[in-house]
């Protein structure tokens, strides 16, 4: 049956830094405040500028890019402007679309207490849910409910697309779980496509991610039967599997290989093989497509993803620092989410 696999190395991270890091995590959740409508308040626009440019010097954030989008919103706000003065209500909204950025609202509960739920949606410019006009158009916005949360047991999230407090039917649903004490999390999502053939349109997949055994790997120990990432997507036509395995590596790195596995069900085995090797060799095509252009090829993006990941994990020491600051801004913070970056 198909596979790939792929083998990096990476800068190791501490396991005493990555704790302090969940926990500052945990730390910048409990600090979130609320305004009078429930929408999550950000910190003034100087504070946020400090925090972005230490962010972008620890790696954690692509100025240009992020600098790129700020434009590409502001421009598509303008856009939207001048759409609505002539009486373009369908470009208006598609550029207000564009132009939005994401907020979160409690919609009911106190923070963080069980079955409190929240709204991720995105805000129009003038700080206005933005609404699809009809089922295909928009972005409908995801429903948080807090299952549990235990900073040192276990916390638990589940999420629905569209949120389904409205009486909509989710089409992605799924719940993402921490267990704080045995360093596992777990995570899934569920599919469910409207329309005939319900069993073609349904999928689901699974992550799970043991730190312990992440760890103990890394340092030689382990079962490479048992992989300390792991993740499964099934389909009736197909099921894949996709797991990371460290192993201890050269002048102290890790040594991760990257393997995805995928088999067809039943009658459909030959058909999923067909389709893998197709969708493979229509990605090298496209690799030297990318190449003739001067663009990154797929195995030049894996590597500049390496080299991101290598300067987060040299600065992971400070990253728990920053967290706090992050959290104390959040702690004072009372601004309108239209002022969020």
């Amino acid at each position: 049956m198909p596979r790939l696999s792929h083998t990096f190395d990476i800068t190791p991270v501490d396991r005493a830094v990555l704790a302090e890091t969940v926990a500052a995590l945990h730390g910048i959740a409990r600090a979130c405040r609320f305004d009078g409508r429930g929408w999550l308040a950000f910190p003034d626009s100087h504070t946020r500028s400090g925090l972005r440019s230490e962010a972008e010097d620890l790696g954690l954030l692509d100025g240009d890019q992020s600098r790129r989008l700020d434009e590409e919103q502001d421009e598509a706000a303008e856009r939207s402007a001048r759409a609505w003065a002539d009486g373009d209500t369908e470009t208006a909204e598609e550029e207000a679309v564009a132009a939005s950025r994401l907020a979160l609202q409690l919609r009911n509960g106190r923070h963080l207490a069980p079955r409190s739920h929240y709204l991720l949606a995105e805000l129009s410019p003038a700080g206005v849910p933005t609404e699809p006009a009809t089922e295909d158009k928009g972005w409908s916005g995801t429903g948080l409910t807090v299952s549990s949360w235990d900073e040192h047991g276990t916390s638990s999230v589940s999420y629905a697309m569209p949120d389904t407090s409205g009486g909509e039917t989710a089409v992605t649903w799924g719940d993402v779980e921490h267990d704080a004490s045995a360093e596992h999390l777990r995570a899934n999502t569920e599919v469910q496509i409207p329309g005939r053939g319900s069993w073609l349109r349904y999928a689901r997949a699974d992550l799970a991610l043991d730190t312990g055994a992440w760890y103990e790997a890394a340092e030689g120990g382990g079962s490479a039967e048992d992989p300390p990432v792991l993740v499964v997507a099934e389909h009736r036509l197909v099921r894949a599997r996709a797991w990371l395995q460290p192993s201890p590596g050269k002048d102290g790195r890790w040594s991760v290989e990257a393997v995805l596995d995928v088999r067809g069900r039943g009658v459909f085995r030959p058909m999923a093989a067909l389709m893998f090797w197709a969708v493979l060799r229509s990605t090298r095509r496209e690799d030297r497509a990318k190449a003739r252009r001067g663009e990154l090829t797929l195995r030049e993006q894996l590597a500049e993803d390496a080299v991101r990941y290598d300067r987060i994990a040299r600065n992971a020491p400070r990253i728990p620092a920053f967290l706090h600051r992050v959290r104390d801004a959040l702690s004072r913070a009372r601004d309108a989410p239209s002022e969020a970056p």
